[in-house]
């Protein structure tokens, strides 16, 4: 069994500001909404681990 990476750190995605998505502007049209795709950055998980120098 593999252990895991000495004192991960995990931070939230400066990308995203931590939503998992990408920022986009909401279209000024009712009952209209844009789902933006995920971030690009962390996955889609909103959070970034950095390994411990």
């Amino acid at each position: 069994m593999k252990k895991p990476a000495a004192n991960p750190t995990e931070q939230k995605c400066p990308a995203c500001n931590g939503t998992g998505f990408a920022v986009v502007t909401q279209p000024a049209q009712p009952n209209r909404k844009i789902y933006p795709p995920p971030c690009k950055e962390c996955g889609g998980k909103g959070r970034i681990t950095e390994a411990a120098n």
